[in-house]
């Protein structure tokens, strides 16, 4: 049976705050197939790594990149930058990049292409009209726009390689695979519930899990 690719939602959380670093070194550590994390835009067309759209009461698009790093997260942790995260993750890994407040998607886009392969990155946002317009400016990148998950799954929409259905990972079944699977569909989880669920999920023939368990989900698929 064809074995799930793990990606690590935001980097290996268990030990580091998500989003940093440190978390994606941990991450590589373990060995997971791919990293997902979140990008943001500064006042000043700089792109930061983070979550949320805003830290200590200010919006990320309202700061500077030089104020963003005298920031720390979870007591002293850098937040780090776009370009620093990609020197770490290096080429190779499949790459889920979330795109929150952006706006300079020409930058954007010249920047990821001196530092990954298109062919293993996906650029996702809950932002439907940010992914139509990425969607013209960067054929050789897979877009996609994400639906809230539902207990059916939902379509995720992808410029290049058909379509994702998303579900939790807690409702996944062995008859839902194989009938995403008859339509070209690729079955994206999320990793939810129970260690039972997960095993169950694996189990099913799910494509992609992401997790923030990716030691846990890498020790199951070993037992495949």
């Amino acid at each position: 049976m064809k074995k799930a690719l793990v990606i690590a939602h935001r980097g290996f959380t268990r030990d580091f705050p998500d989003n940093t670093l440190e978390a994606f070194r941990a991450a590589l550590a373990i060995g997971v197939d791919g990293v997902e994390f979140d990008v943001q835009e500064t006042a000043g067309g700089e792109f930061v790594v983070l979550h949320d759209d805003s830290i200590e009461g200010n919006s990320i698009s309202s700061l500077k990149l030089k104020d963003i790093e005298r920031l720390r997260v979870g007591g002293s942790y850098r937040i780090p930058t776009l370009r620093q995260t990609l020197e770490v993750l290096g080429r190779g890994l499949v790459l889920l990049i979330e795109l929150k407040q952006v706006r300079s998607l020409e930058q954007l886009l010249a920047l990821l292409r001196r530092q990954v392969d298109a062919t293993f990155t996906v650029l996702v946002s809950f932002d439907a009209a940010l992914i139509g317009s990425l969607s013209g400016l960067a054929p050789d990148f897979t877009c996609a726009v994400i639906g809230e998950p539902s207990d059916a799954g939902v379509n995720l929409s992808a410029g290049k390689t058909g379509v994702f259905r998303q579900v939790r990972g807690d409702k996944v079944s062995a008859e839902m695979v194989k009938t995403a699977h008859a339509r070209g569909e690729l079955v994206f989880a999320w990793d939810s519930g129970s260690e039972d669920d997960l095993r169950r999920a694996l189990r099913c023939g799910i494509d992609i899990i992401m997790t923030d368990r990716p030691d846990i989900v890498i020790r199951e698929l070993k037992d495949l």
